[in-house]
């Protein structure tokens, strides 16, 4: 549970940097197809969002919400989108906080976006959603210094430096 407690904090504070430093970018570089999966920063910040809301549908036996594709924009907006970033990251850390240990070994079955189906334990699933933000983001970051950003400006979000911004080690 430390692990995903854990993991839960770490991304609501790697997702505020990353926004942070969007934020920061005209109109032109956020929204530039830099030939990405998801084409552009926006692109990208939108799909995290959309897999996640997804995800916790599955994980809290939701009915999911209308999502017709992973490339969807499910908001054109920045300030908008990174509003929904946060009130999702709150909701993921709560569930991960209230979730008691013995439903982390439950068997989770869900249908998949192409319409499989899709077996496995709960706690790989979360682990999945965690994994999954941490490789978007590492393109977000790519995509970042494509823009012009010079790398001193670039920040650090590996989860070490989590901890030591969180002071649980000491640097």
């Amino acid at each position: 549970m430390r692990y995903l407690s854990t993991m839960a904090n770490y991304n609501t504070w790697a997702n505020l940097r990353i926004f942070e430093l969007c934020a920061s970018l005209n109109d032109y570089e956020y929204r530039l197809d830099r030939k990405s999966f998801f084409g552009s920063i926006h692109g990208t910040l939108n799909h995290i969002l959309l897999v996640d809301i997804l995800w916790m549908t599955r994980l809290k036996h939701e009915e999911p919400r209308s999502i017709e594709s992973l490339n969807q924009i499910l908001y054109e907006d920045f300030d908008e989108l990174r509003i929904e970033r946060a009130r999702q990251d709150q909701k993921l850390t709560e569930f991960i906080l209230n979730i008691d240990s013995s439903e982390l070994s439950r068997t989770l079955k869900f249908s998949r976006m192409d319409g499989s189906h899709c077996e496995g334990v709960m706690e790989d699933f979360i682990a999945t959603l965690f994994n999954h933000q941490t490789h978007h983001r590492g393109q977000i970051h790519a995509m970042l210094t494509q823009s012009g950003i010079p790398n001193s400006d670039m920040p650090d979000l590996d989860v070490i430096d989590y901890l030591a911004d969180s002071s649980l080690i000491s640097r």
